[in-house]
């Protein structure tokens, strides 16, 4: 076989370089990566038609292609003699199709189970890849030769010195590597369940993927650098990737015939279509370029260029988003760089001539050592740019937000209580939103000010909810509103007011019937002002309504339009007792069948991942969420959290509930990745919601669970602040979905309880050489102000926790319910030790005002703690994605503090609230002023007036007239 060109081979080594750093630089990004099968079957089925390709019609091409048979040139083969020569040579044992096939299935099997429980993986294990090749190399069995001269003993004898270094040097190399990928982690808090279960196996099932590769590799190396004639190495090896493609394909399909790996399979979005082609076209012209390459070089060498460039390409991001400054600046991080560089360098060095033999003696120290040079002053520029180049401060404080969120929320406050007369509300009323105030907007003024409401012209929470239904027709509002109590099987409890008088649907579950006796206790003060209409609640824990971008752009148009026409209207007319629009009420004397009927308008996704079908259409098309998927669980996605986060602090609550900038949050939050009940539609409904996220259309109303005071703030327990203990204090249920498939691993109530059970594990310094001391935790700033402490119990023990002391007092209490068996065994063990421990059992609630720092996190909806814990005087801190009635009210750093969902700022805010006392005095005058707001603006009377001018709101919208409705003084 001719030699190659030099600069095809020149142009390989570019290609596979090329490669490797794209398919790096986008592995957390694409969607093609959370898809094993897809990948792997589209990746080994374009391989494998290219080699064909150009093994039938361009090696014969080729000037060097001159194959003798019965000493003459033979004829172009046929396609069938074709692939009988590959046949053919995949009987001999030495490069068995079988063997190769089961290496590239099994292999793919590995890493789509590897892809599912990403967070119980070992990052970097890449880097060993040259280091098994080589023992490999020598593991092979090959003949042995004894050397016939003393020349001979002495070439193999620095033979097996070359290797020895090699081997050791690549495995140090490979430590080191993974431990830069350990220091520069920054993990999202997914949890790998303790005991024996299989995600624990996850780290052999990568190595096992590792050793395949290295067969793989070696054997293709093997085929290419035979003597036997290349069209049929090349055609065997299209046969190998065309085989497996197959043997995937049929593998995918025979687990089709469960539903959910069915819609799965088959429920692709474009922008994962678009990332399957890409990236196996990607993958597909490096395994190409690797291959020729091997034709040329050592396994070795060709493993240790791609494992080269995608370390390097993972460095350069992370000096980018700002974490190697952090782990260069202590004397451990930058040896490991520096080895890592340097490393990198020896083994080029040794393995340049694709083998393992001395260099000459002839060359000068700096000449034998070049690459080694090279790779230090590499080093050395890389070093520079993250000093120069990286992103943000090591250290910072929510000092500046609290001063601002103090003059927002007091401008705010100003332009809520503006108007201090009737007339005043209206003219006010009519600047802010365009059109008149709804008829009987007298009626409600006066209750509004007899109430002594603090609020009185900023209701943008309602117009924002009410705003895409004025694009519907009235009588489709009234019919879909009927429908739905047609259907008590959504889930839904019906209000029906008429003349003045309140009536509830009798078909709902007697286990949500006192919702509506709630509802109806809520609304009997003003309901002899409302006009008549029907209203359906949601009585599930999950939001319903999710309108795709473009159908609710257009319902915002037509809104618009119909406004403007009412805006334009001299004289406007009151609600009448007579109304011309009709409500249709025979599904009130329906028997008990009318629980069979199914609504064709909604879908049930209960257990099953909704981000991706009912977040992703709600955004605009240049959002995040349609340019790429972050699927790793285990790592975090700064780039989707910056938007709202300044300095590692939540700096914009509003945009941190938008999902169309965070598309890693799909398997970060139960009620995306498994809710419990999921029974959402894409058509505007009128549904009422207690809650909603940020990308449905639900529309928003007081909660019967804090009017009912389900949970509530005792007045009697009140303790003063400097008496409380410098605690972090929560008690809850997994209630954020439903725990199947290991679903509970990534949701945000567990992820938190163990985050809080690991914290001292998480100030210690981390590294695979943890024996060697280092204080490399430079992300938090409890590390430096905060110690953690058994926790308190009592006011009595808070002697030993000081001010600058911070205890965390975090738990889980009784069994887990929401779960298969499986995975309440697993949560079980996980959390309280072993499967057999008795759960802690559930405490007073009223035992959290004894405590400074309260957590509020998201269940299956909002978490209805959240009021009481405003009046407490304790700090309230939120971690949620659901939005309530009273959000634009309550303002964070000025009545609570913010936390992002990720929980990556937890411990650092917590430290600065209560490990220092200039934090500490911030924590009580915001838990002072959050207390005095919910006692002035979070009452049953708020409630009722938010309510009252709601349903004003709405009644004027249902009416078939409502161009012309409108209060005039």
């Amino acid at each position: 076989m001719a030699p190659p060109p030099h600069r095809l081979v020149v142009l390989s080594v570019c290609i596979l370089a090329l490669s490797t750093a794209v398919v790096s630089s986008r592995y957390y990004k694409s969607a093609a990566f959370e898809r094993p099968f897809h990948f792997s079957i589209l990746t080994l089925l374009f391989s494998g038609l290219v080699l064909y390709a150009y093994a039938r019609y361009v090696l014969p091409l080729e000037t060097s292609y001159a194959p003798i048979e019965n000493g003459r040139a033979s004829a172009k083969p046929s396609a069938a003699s074709f692939i009988a020569d590959a046949l053919r040579s995949s009987l001999r044992p030495s490069s068995s199709l079988a063997l190769l096939v089961a290496c590239l299935v099994a292999r793919t099997i590995l890493y789509w189970r590897t892809i599912r429980t990403i967070h119980c993986s070992w990052d970097g294990l890449q880097a060993f890849l040259p280091f098994i090749l080589a023992i490999y190399d020598v593991l092979e069995l090959r003949p042995i030769h004894l050397p016939r001269h003393t020349h001979e003993t002495q070439g193999r004898t620095a033979g097996s010195g070359a290797f020895t270094r090699y081997a050791t040097i690549s495995l140090v190399w490979g430590l080191v590597a993974a431990d830069t990928f350990l220091l520069s982690e920054r993990g999202a808090g997914a949890i790998c369940p303790s005991g024996w279960y299989v995600e624990r196996m996850i780290p052999v099932a990568q190595l096992i993927t590792l050793v395949l590769d290295a067969v793989l590799i070696y054997q293709i190396g093997r085929l290419r650098q035979g003597n036997e004639a290349q069209p049929k190495t090349w055609s065997f090896l299209a046969t190998l990737f065309i085989a497996s493609a197959s043997v995937l394909a049929f593998l995918a399909i025979w687990s089709s015939a469960d539903t959910a790996n069915l819609r799965w399979n088959v429920s692709l979005t474009w922008l994962a279509i678009g990332d399957l082609v890409a990236d196996s076209l990607a993958v597909s012209i490096g395994i190409i370029s690797g291959i020729y390459l091997l034709g040329v070089f050592h396994p070795t060498t060709v493993s240790l260029w791609v494992s080269m460039t995608s370390v390097f390409v993972y460095i350069q991001w992370r000096i980018m988003d700002g974490t190697m400054i952090q782990v260069w600046s202590n004397w451990w991080g930058f040896a490991t760089g520096f080895f890592l560089f340097l490393g990198a360098g020896v083994l080029l060095q040794i393995s340049k001539t694709g083998t393992f033999q001395l260099q000459p003696t002839g060359e000068s120290i700096v000449s034998r050592n070049r690459y080694s040079l090279y790779a230090m002053i590499v080093f050395l520029l890389v070093f520079c740019q993250t000093a120069f180049m990286s992103p943000g401060k090591l250290h910072s404080t929510p000092g500046p937000f609290i001063l601002n969120a103090r003059t927002e929320s007091d401008a705010w406050l100003a332009r809520a209580m503006k108007s201090r007369s009737l007339g005043a509300a209206v003219a006010e009323y009519k600047e802010r939103y365009g059109i008149p105030p709804p008829p009987n907007f007298d009626r409600w003024y006066d209750y509004a000010t007899s109430a002594e409401s603090p609020i009185i012209d900023t209701f943008d929470q309602i117009h924002t909810d009410l705003l895409p239904y004025w694009g519907t027709l009235p009588s489709v509002l009234r019919q879909r509103t009927t429908h739905l109590l047609e259907h008590p099987s959504l889930s839904m409890g019906g209000i029906i007011i008429e003349g003045g008088n309140i009536e509830i649907s009798p078909h709902i579950r007697g286990t949500h019937r006192w919702m509506m006796d709630v509802m109806k206790e809520m609304l009997e003060p003003f309901a002899q002002w409302l006009p008549d209409m029907q209203l359906a609640f949601n009585l599930d824990d999950e939001c319903r309504i999710s309108v795709p971008f473009d159908r609710m752009e257009a319902y915002v148009g037509e809104a618009h339009v119909s406004r403007a026409r009412l805006a334009a209207k001299q004289e406007l007319m009151p609600f009448t007792d007579s109304q011309e629009s009709s409500w249709t009420k025979d599904f009130l004397g329906a028997d008990d069948k009318i629980w069979d009927e199914n609504s064709p308008w909604f879908s049930t996704w209960s257990k099953s991942p909704i981000f991706y079908e009912w977040i992703s259409p709600t955004c605009p098309a240049n959002s995040a969420v349609h340019k790429y998927h972050w699927w790793n669980r285990k790592a975090k996605c700064l780039g989707c959290s910056s938007p709202h986060m300044t300095a590692g602090f939540l700096s914009n609550w509003t945009l941190s509930g938008d999902l169309c900038h965070q598309p890693d949050l799909a398997y970060l939050h139960g009620v995306l990745s498994s809710p419990s009940a999921m029974a959402p539609s894409h058509t505007l409904f009128p549904v009422f919601s207690q809650s909603r996220l940020n990308n449905f259309a639900d529309i928003l109303y007081p909660s019967p669970w804090n009017f009912a005071d389900k949970v509530s703030f005792e007045n009697n327990r009140s303790t003063p602040w400097y008496e409380k203990l410098n605690s972090v204090y929560w008690r809850g249920a997994s209630s954020d979905g439903f725990a199947a498939h290991g679903a509970w691993q990534t949701f945000l109530r567990a992820r938190f309880v163990h985050m809080a059970a690991k914290a001292k594990a998480s100030l210690a310094a981390k590294s695979v050489f943890n024996y060697i001391p280092s204080h490399r935790d430079m992300l938090s700033s409890l590390a430096s102000s905060t110690s953690i402490s058994t926790p308190p119990t009592s006011p009595e023990d808070a002697q030993s926790t000081t001010d600058h002391q911070v205890a965390i007092n975090v738990s889980f209490v009784g069994t887990f319910n929401r779960c298969d068996e499986r995975d309440c065994t697993a949560e079980h063990t996980t959390f309280y030790g072993s499967s057999t421990a008795e759960p802690p059992p559930s405490l007073d609630f009223q035992e959290h005002w004894i405590h400074r720092h309260l957590i509020d996190l998201d269940g299956a909806a909002f978490s209805g703690r959240f009021l009481p814990f405003l009046k407490s005087a304790s700090l309230p801190y939120r971690a949620a994605l659901f939005r309530t009635w009273w959000e634009e009210r309550v303002h964070p750093w000025r009545h609570f503090v913010p936390l992002d969902v990720r929980l990556g700022d937890v411990w650092r805010t917590v430290g600065y609230f209560g490990g220092s006392e200039k934090g500490s005095a911030q924590a009580d005058e915001m838990a002072q002023a959050g207390r005095e707001w919910a006692l002035r603006a979070l009452r049953k009377e708020d409630m009722r007036v938010y309510m009252f001018r709601l349903l004003l709101e709405w009644g004027r919208i249902v009416d078939d007239r409502r161009e012309d409705l409108g209060f005039q003084l």
